[in-house]
């Protein structure tokens, strides 16, 4: 057994809690922008989180093959930590403070991931109706009467109501 493997394995790790580090980050950010409402900021920052998200892919890639090197197949970090306690026990507490690392950040992505596809999903409601109500306000006003000549409006409906009680 290679135990250069390990150390490669353990480089890559560190390399992946980083870039889950910087979208954090990014995460961050966009939860910001989108609560403040700037647009023109929130697709350079989308542009960043693309990049990101391509780099983290090649890290994945690159522990994967190291685990197929090690394992002869895809391997999560316990079986790693397995491996280690056999073959390589230099690197047991390295590996288990990066699965710790690991561990911790992935919920705290998922939860800022989930908050900012709500406030995008408030943001597209909140435009929708905007945008509904510039329509309406532009809209021919001609088409609101009926064909006595009166305004069909919910206001006058109200009213006929109210009056025959």
């Amino acid at each position: 057994m290679d135990k250069k493997l390990f150390q490669n394995l353990l480089d890559t790790l560190d390399k992946e809690i980083q870039a889950y580090s910087k979208l954090k980050e990014f995460f961050e950010e966009k939860k910001e922008v989108l609560k403040n409402s700037k647009p023109d900021d929130l697709g350079v920052l989308d542009n960043q989180i693309l990049a990101l998200n391509n780099q983290i892919m090649t890290l994945n890639d690159s522990r994967k093959n190291i685990a197929e090197q090690l394992l002869d197949r895809e391997a999560n970090m316990s079986q790693f930590i397995e491996l280690a306690e056999k073959e390589a026990p230099e690197y047991v507490n390295a590996l288990r403070e990066r699965k710790v690392k690991i561990c911790n950040i992935i919920p705290e992505l998922t939860l800022l991931n989930n908050q900012n596809v709500e406030l995008l999903k408030h943001g597209i409601i909140i435009s929708n109706k905007m945008l509904e109500t510039i329509i309406n306000a532009f809209a021919p006003q001609g088409c609101n009467y009926n064909g006595a000549g009166k305004t069909d409006t919910h206001d006058v409906d109200m009213w006929t109501i109210n009056e025959e009680i």
